[in-house]
């Protein structure tokens, strides 16, 4: 390799160095913007009435705790509808259920057989199914703080809007490779807060969502995306951003909305999860989603490429441990900010050893997301 040619990719390198502190510097700014205390509702908000989707495929172990926490919501049990749509599960997930709602005549709760196949379509039938026009959507592993309803409906109410977005957080965290998820999740959490603070949302949950009936029913129709089997949420979150704008979509940083799931227990799913992120990027249409995932993209692939070509000439490894550094440097504000938020300051201490492993990781999974075939479960 010449010196011509190393000085060109070192000029790239450092272009997509700079934009990649651009823009986690714009979402560490969005993020302070935040104050953690709960949002003032009016009794307006008390009266709305909410459906609640849930997709569910093979959960028998987890349906059950997530059902318990809807039923020990401060909001209304006559005011909101639980709508399970069963995705044509191998174990009890039905039955487990169908004996809740029979053991609950007071929770307004419907489980449904799905018609179609896929996470995308059982939350679509859901949708038409539903009999109001606010919409909660949460998945069938998670567990849920007793105020959420009443505290997502609230804010969405205040703020006049068509879709919101909630904190998620993993649990537990008592190994190393179950603090680095956590770890990695909550720096997810705070770019897709941070980025909504600003105008320009890139990302989302499907975890903890909350959207008008209505406008979901009339993007559905300009969605080509329903064959993925990502994405039921970004594709979604895309055409309300194209229909009603960036303002449109907010996020709601509050201790009493935080939606609860499980770390995977190994990284065959981990990987498997994540590929499946991964495999939805190349539909994407939104500029600026795309530009922020290529970003991050390239400026991992960079350091990979420094550890990577150190092999043929070792000073490159000092590149490699520079880059990590300045990484490091840039992530640290925002990671410090969301974590003492989600009260997991303790975490911070695996940082350092979390980005060297994160760059492979992310070019790994991004490069097999988009070469190979992934389904939802």
């Amino acid at each position: 390799m010449g010196l011509e040619t190393i000085h060109i990719i070192l000029n790239i390198i450092m272009i997509f160095a700079a934009l990649y502190l651009i823009c986690i510097m714009a979402f560490t700014y969005g993020l302070s913007l935040y104050r953690n205390r709960v949002e003032t509702h009016g009794r307006a908000s008390l009266q709305q009435n909410v459906s609640i989707l849930i997709a569910a495929r093979n959960e028998g172990r987890n349906i059950e705790k997530l059902l318990q926490s809807l039923y020990n919501q401060t909001f209304s049990k006559d005011k909101f509808e639980i709508i399970i749509v069963d995705d044509h599960s191998d174990d009890e997930t039905f039955e487990i259920a169908e004996n809740f709602r029979k053991s609950h005549p007071e929770m307004k709760l419907k489980v449904l057989k799905a018609t179609g196949f896929g996470k995308k379509q059982a939350i679509s039938q859901a949708l038409h199914t539903a009999n109001n026009e606010l919409v909660m959507v949460t998945d069938a592993d998670c567990e849920l703080p007793e105020r959420w309803i009443e505290t997502m409906v609230g804010y969405f109410m205040k703020n006049n809007l068509k879709m919101l977005l909630g904190p998620v957080l993993l649990s537990p965290a008592n190994t190393l490779f179950e603090k680095l998820q956590v770890l990695e999740h909550l720096s997810l959490i705070a770019s897709t807060a941070g980025s909504a603070a600003i105008g320009m949302p890139v990302m989302c949950n499907g975890a903890n969502m909350m959207y008008d009936r209505q406008a979901a029913l009339d993007v559905e129709k300009y969605r080509t995306d329903m064959t993925i089997a990502s994405g039921d949420d970004m594709f979604l979150m895309e055409q309300f951003i194209k229909h009603y704008g960036n303002e449109s979509v907010k996020f709601f940083l509050d201790n009493e909305a935080i939606v609860k799931t499980e770390t995977k227990p190994d990284l065959k799913s981990f990987f498997r999860q994540r590929r499946r992120w991964a495999s939805k990027t190349k539909a994407y249409t939104n500029w600026k989603i795309i530009a922020t995932a290529l970003i991050v993209l390239m400026f991992n692939l960079s350091i990979v490429f420094f550890f990577v070509a150190g092999f043929f000439m070792p000073v490159f490894w000092c590149f490699f441990v520079l880059y990590i550094i300045m990484k490091t440097l840039i992530d640290f504000p925002i990671l410090k900010r969301i974590t003492h938020f989600m009260k997991q300051q303790t975490l911070l201490r695996w940082m350092f050893p979390l980005e060297f492993v994160y760059p492979f990781y992310v070019v790994f999974t991004a490069f097999s997301g988009l070469v190979t075939n992934v389904k939802w479960k």
